[in-house]
């Protein structure tokens, strides 16, 4: 290497052989995101934020209008066995998260996950879900994009996880940022991302907010007053008050009455499923279980199912989160994949009082998976 470069030249070259070029502007060399401000790409210009700010030191330093919620949320005792802790994601170790918002004017907002910035061209370190941040795509913005105004008070559901399909993260993720709504004033319009799935617009419906929202197609706005609701938990966690705000919103009470009906979640797909699958739904059907499939019903109908479910069996996968729905102590058997292996659904079954069992099963790189339906008729017998 030549002995007249810089210590920092001999660096980014290094850096450069074993990071793509964006991680090391990100993460290492702050002053390259600046050069790309002065070349025209930066946050003014739609392009990538020069930094992170965080919002509860904001708050806390009186340098902009908003409110801490919670510096945290209690969690209830793990089981001896949790998954939440041999899945090994640290579902439960975000208890400190904070739940907050805040109130900005001239707020600009940036990339597909609409991350806001401050006067400084920062990106919003809890927009961002915090510890997942670095994987958020407003670094991966290319050049710049052309800015959109919106006049009015907004608040924003848009971000890396409910952009796409997903039944969880719309609810748990998207959703649940409403808790804040009553904060804000009664004109606030809310972003979403475009393209909602059915689930979603339903979702809006129920709530009353369908004529509130506006589909966010651009990737670069400035809002005249923009309500930031911070996320009550990172995607996946533990997550008390968000559930507790969902139930409450769709009208479930504290403590309904016990259901009785017996529901195996069905799920096909070309990952995390069950080779075997139609020979396990028949023997299930033998003994009075009912095969449903989540993605054939409207979120109404999912709602009304499992508020009346007793026993709940399922392969881990976006059907499992109507879970949320079910009467507190109702029992959970959960199949999951060797390869992939996730804990949010106990983390809701444990907030309910659920009686959750996972049982680990065998899996190929994709999650697929063969189970015994005789082992499986005995397993959900023994607690039936």
């Amino acid at each position: 290497m030549d002995g007249s470069l810089s210590m920092w030249a001999k660096a980014r070259i290094v850096m450069g052989r074993r990071w793509p070029q964006r991680t090391v502007e990100k993460l290492a060399f702050p002053a390259l995101r600046r050069w790309r401000g002065w070349r025209g790409e930066g946050p003014e210009q739609g392009g990538v934020p020069f930094g992170i700010f965080q919002e509860k030191q904001e708050i806390r330093a009186g340098l902009v209008n908003g409110r801490i919620i919670a510096d945290g949320q209690s969690i209830p005792p793990l089981p001896e066995r949790s998954e939440l802790i041999a899945c090994g994601l640290r579902q439960a170790g975000y208890d400190w998260w904070p739940v907050l918002w805040t109130r900005r004017a001239s707020a600009r907002l940036l990339g597909s996950s609409l991350v806001h910035t401050d006067l400084y061209g920062h990106a919003c370190y809890e927009a961002m879900y915090g510890p997942q941040a670095t994987g958020d795509p407003v670094w991966r913005i290319i050049g710049s994009h052309p800015e959109t105004e919106l006049a009015g008070s907004w608040t924003s559901l848009v971000s890396r996880w409910t952009r796409g399909r997903n039944y969880y993260h719309w609810l748990t993720d998207g959703l649940t940022r409403l808790l804040h709504l009553p904060s804000f004033p009664e004109d606030t319009k809310i972003l979403v991302p475009p393209g909602l799935p059915p689930f979603a617009l339903d979702s809006l419906k129920m709530l009353g907010l369908a004529d509130r929202v506006r589909e966010a197609t651009e990737e670069h706005l400035l809002i005249e007053n923009y309500h930031f609701a911070g996320p009550s938990a990172l995607t996946g966690c533990v997550n008390p008050m968000g559930v507790a705000w969902l139930r409450k919103s769709f009208g479930l009470p504290p403590k309904p009455a016990g259901g009785h009906r017996k529901i195996f979640i069905s799920r096909q797909g070309t990952t995390r499923s069950v080779s075997n699958l139609r020979e396990v739904e028949h023997a299930l059907a033998a003994d009075d279980w009912e095969i449903i499939d989540p993605g054939r019903l409207s979120f109404g109908e999912q709602l009304e199912t499992f508020k009346q479910a007793r026993i709940i069996a399922g392969i881990h996968g976006a059907g499992m989160t109507n879970v949320l729905w079910a009467p507190p102590g109702t029992r959970v058997v959960e199949f999951m994949p060797r390869s992939f292996r996730n804990a949010c659904y106990e983390g809701i079954s444990l907030v309910l009082g659920h009686s959750h069992q996972v049982l680990i099963c065998q899996s190929d790189s994709r999650g697929n998976m063969q189970v015994s339906a005789d082992q499986l008729r005995q397993v959900l017998a023994a607690g039936d």
